[in-house]
């Protein structure tokens, strides 16, 4: 029966502490740049790594003692090869309670067969191709 309920995360997995001086300066380049409005709907680009859970745990913090409203949801585009696995995810935003939005496209098998020889640039190709996705 565990086992079909998925995994569990400890509190600390799901509410890492922030530092206060980093939530502060997030915050206030926030508010100095008019980033997030009332109402405003965010969409965090997870690729599952530090950087990107970081920066979800951060608005998530800020929008829990924000004087305005907004909305987060997270989005992973999943370029279907054998070294990246995002399905890890699909549990760990659920429990966050984070609207999670994966797509899925074979963007390297595709470069393959789309790149142009003369400009082979793997980075150029798959970043359009991730854009694109996310447009749709």
């Amino acid at each position: 029966a565990e086992a079909a309920k998925g995994p569990t995360f400890s509190r600390c997995q799901l509410r890492p502490s922030i530092p206060k001086p980093l939530r502060g300066m997030v915050g206030k380049a926030i508010a100095d740049y008019g980033m997030i409005n009332e109402g405003d709907r965010l969409l965090v680009g997870l690729s599952g790594g530090k950087d990107s859970l970081a920066v979800l745990h951060i608005l998530l913090a800020l929008r829990r003692s924000a004087p305005i409203r907004f909305e987060i949801a997270a989005a992973t585009v999943d370029p279907q090869t054998p070294e990246f696995n995002p399905w890890p995810l699909v549990p760990y935003l659920k429990a966050l309670d984070v609207e999670y939005h994966m797509l899925s496209k074979p963007i390297i098998e595709m470069a393959k067969k789309h790149m142009d020889p003369k400009r082979p640039s793997l980075c150029a190709f798959c970043s359009r191709m991730k854009r694109g996705l996310l447009y749709s």
